[in-house]
């Protein structure tokens, strides 16, 4: 019986990435699987370790979130399969159970992280409604509360929403209708958001008033890294399952406000056959019309959410 009061659980390992290898022992693991799961524990330990955390012992529930948020953030920059961000996170519940002997950290990936199915596929809604969107505002810093605005507004990355210099942005939306994000995208790729409406614009001046004379939404002194674990760190004590569901939100008003009808995901149909069917009902128009406008609003809210990848958006949509 190990004694679970001592340094990472006397798991006989230093490293934290090592101990949780070494509690995989305990289950009877093979080789291959502990080999393979090693490169999901150096990952999580390196999360962690900027967080603070230095031994198996201080990890919490919420430290195992943040991390689960940062690989949704990945599979949406489309870094990571949905069936990638599963396993690693499995990895991780399994040996911290293993080690601790108990479940109290277990992340559920769906329900607790937010992750989508292995499929890819979403098959429920993850917006947030407007009411809990405002009473999340309410329990954060007013920083991060216009960082959150930017991401349902835009449809922004968390990245993006800390790296975006709200004041040049400001006054390019307000001088050409239209602006360019650049900052924390995928693969340093540019897009252009057009036709800003007014609810955007009020949220980039918002934003543009806190950032004041900085340079992006991150504070003077800070730096990346430090100032994404503390944000992650807030979100987590919150009910908001990371930072991701405001781009859901994004995603589906969207396809809302441009069909004229729900999005599979919202109407509760599968997407295909059954939703060419309702758009077709619902717009009276032919099921040949309804597969292209169904193409046409994924192709465009692919490229402003910065994918350029039809089949993403399934993710969000259904």
């Amino acid at each position: 019986m190990r004694n679970l009061n001592t340094p990472n659980f006397n798991l006989g390992a230093r490293q934290m990435d090592l101990a949780l290898k070494n509690a995989l022992s305990e289950r009877g693991l093979s080789y291959q699987t502990k080999a393979s799961y090693h490169s999901h524990f150096k990952d999580f330990v390196s999360h962690i370790k900027n967080e603070g955390v230095r031994n198996l012992r201080e990890i919490d529930k919420s430290n195992i979130e943040s991390w689960a948020q940062t690989l949704v953030e990945r599979y949406e920059n489309g870094e990571k399969a949905a069936s990638s961000i599963n396993t690693m996170l499995s990895a991780v519940n399994t040996a911290m159970e293993i080690a601790r002997q108990d479940k109290n950290v277990w992340v559920d990936p769906k329900k607790d992280a937010g992750l989508p199915s292995k499929t890819g596929i979403a098959k429920s809604d993850k917006s947030i409604s407007a009411d809990t969107h405002e009473h999340i505002k309410s329990q954060i810093n007013e920083r991060l509360a216009i960082q959150l605005e930017l991401q349902r507004e835009l449809g922004l990355r968390f990245k993006e929403s800390c790296l975006i210099n709200a004041n040049s942005t400001f006054n390019q939306a307000t001088a050409t209708g239209s602006i360019k994000i650049s900052l924390g995208t995928k693969g340093g790729k540019t897009r252009t958001i057009e036709n800003i409406n007014l609810k955007q614009l009020q949220t980039l001046k918002l934003a543009a008033e806190i950032q004041k004379h900085e340079r992006s939404m991150i504070p003077s002194g800070q730096s990346w890294s430090n100032y994404q674990n503390q944000c992650y760190r807030e979100i987590s004590k919150t009910q908001l399952n990371g930072f991701h569901c405001e781009r859901h939100t994004y995603a589906n008003n969207r396809y809302e406000s441009i069909t004229g009808v729900k999005s599979p995901v919202r109407a509760g149909i599968k997407h295909g056959k059954p939703h060419f069917n309702y758009i077709a009902q619902q717009k009276n128009i032919s099921i040949q019309d309804a597969k292209k406008l169904d193409w046409n609003t994924r192709m465009t809210i692919s490229e402003e959410l910065g994918h350029c990848r039809v089949s993403i958006t399934s993710s969000y949509l259904g």
